[in-house]
């Protein structure tokens, strides 16, 4: 609960499912998407010990390999008015880089998040990248493809956190020793400072989804 502002809400998502066994192999899902899990589950212990000015619900959803089932059963039986839900954080895929890039995808629906995520940027130790949301983009358009959609529907303005696909994505390769530990790590203190600046900023976020809604845009 928010100290301040219990009322309004952070909702942080991760879905804890993968694509069990096929064929005799089994599909564990290290980065896709206990990493995820993990980050959030890192966040919520840190939120624990440093309360925030507003609420945050940190949701481990089932089913989204299988269509985003869990966050359409979060979104049309909410634990609150999604009218109090001003902004969506999904983790999923955030723990194997070479390159120490993680992406931040949103900010083309909702452009005025660009600021807070360029003030993380400037303190974080990854590359924290913007984009994968711009539509005809085909599979670089990462608008639908994960949790975060359905919040989009609703006209909740959402920033996704993940890795670009790599030579593990969706095969039994996906164990925990192929992460990148170090770019985990790092990504995790990325996305809890990014947490921090969103509360921070919550009251100004939830003015323009104001705006966003009443023009009809970003949906």
């Amino acid at each position: 609960p928010g100290t301040a502002h219990p009322d309004s809400f952070i909702v942080v998502t991760a879905h804890y499912d993968h694509l069990g066994k096929q064929n005799g192999d089994i599909y564990n899902g290290a980065d896709d998407n206990a990493s995820g899990v993990a980050g959030m589950m890192a966040a919520a212990y840190y939120f624990r010990n440093h309360p925030p000015r507003h609420s945050i619900i940190f949701a481990a959803l089932d089913a989204e390999e299988i269509g985003l089932k869990g966050s359409e059963a979060f979104v049309k039986n909410p634990p609150v008015p999604l009218s109090q839900v001003v902004l969506n954080v999904n983790l999923d895929m955030i723990s194997r880089s070479d390159t120490d890039e993680l992406y931040a995808s949103g900010t083309g629906h909702y452009p005025y998040l660009r600021q807070y995520l360029a003030e993380v940027a400037s303190q974080s130790k990854i590359h924290l990248k913007l984009g994968h949301d711009t539509p005809g983009t085909g599979g670089e358009d990462w608008t639908q493809a994960s949790d975060h959609a359905w919040f989009h529907r609703e006209g909740i303005p959402y920033v996704y956190f993940g890795v670009e696909d790599h030579a593990g994505y969706h095969t039994p390769e996906d164990e925990f020793m192929s992460i990148t530990p170090g770019f985990f790590i790092r990504a995790v203190d990325t996305i809890i400072e990014a947490l921090i600046t969103f509360d921070e900023h919550l009251a100004d976020i939830a003015r323009h989804r104001g705006e966003t809604l009443s023009t009809g845009a970003g949906r």
